[in-house]
């Protein structure tokens, strides 16, 4: 009696466990766990959100693997410069094709980073040729956007301090 699948607004549905909302789908095709509005941070409404109030573990989000093999666990992350859903068109140098971002609450809102970490194109990529690089970035004091710090380039040279001179 205190589980239930909802429809409490036009395009919306929730599931409910112990007389209380825990997932809900908005009419905008955004998946919320742990929250009934979505939340902007680094000025992003995501399409997946997983909040968490007062628990032990907070958000937390884990993945696991349970196979008697050498293989762990990947989150991936992809990217094309198709409009729709079926790829085949190239992505370019520069492109960013994640990153993560690390965000604070500033007393304002939640869109300050502290620091990035992004995987972008370093050069032109081809049939089965995917160049990449990694830029981690760190925000100062005083400042609300993070500076490239390190980079590492596609040929394994590092640079330290931005500017993506190897070093």
């Amino acid at each position: 009696t205190d589980t239930a699948i909802r429809f409490p607004a036009a395009d919306t549905v929730t599931v409910e466990t112990s007389g209380s909302e825990r997932v809900r789908v908005t009419s905008a095709g955004n998946l919320l766990i742990g929250t009934t509005s979505a939340v902007s941070l680094n000025n992003i409404t995501a399409g997946f959100e997983l909040h968490a109030l007062a628990t032990t573990n907070g958000a937390s989000a884990s993945i696991a693997r349970f196979n008697n093999d050498n293989v762990g666990c990947q989150l991936n992350f992809g990217k094309s410069r198709s409009g729709t859903l079926s790829p085949g068109t190239i992505v370019q140098n520069n492109d960013v094709l994640g990153e993560i971002s690390f965000c604070g609450d500033d007393g304002t809102d939640i869109n300050s980073r502290a620091a990035r970490i992004a995987c972008e194109i370093d050069g032109t990529p081809g049939a089965n040729d995917m160049p990449g690089r990694l830029v981690f970035s760190t925000t100062a004091d005083g400042s609300a956007s993070p500076t490239e710090r390190m980079r590492i380039r596609s040929d394994g040279n590092i640079s330290i301090g931005g500017g993506g001179a190897a070093n």
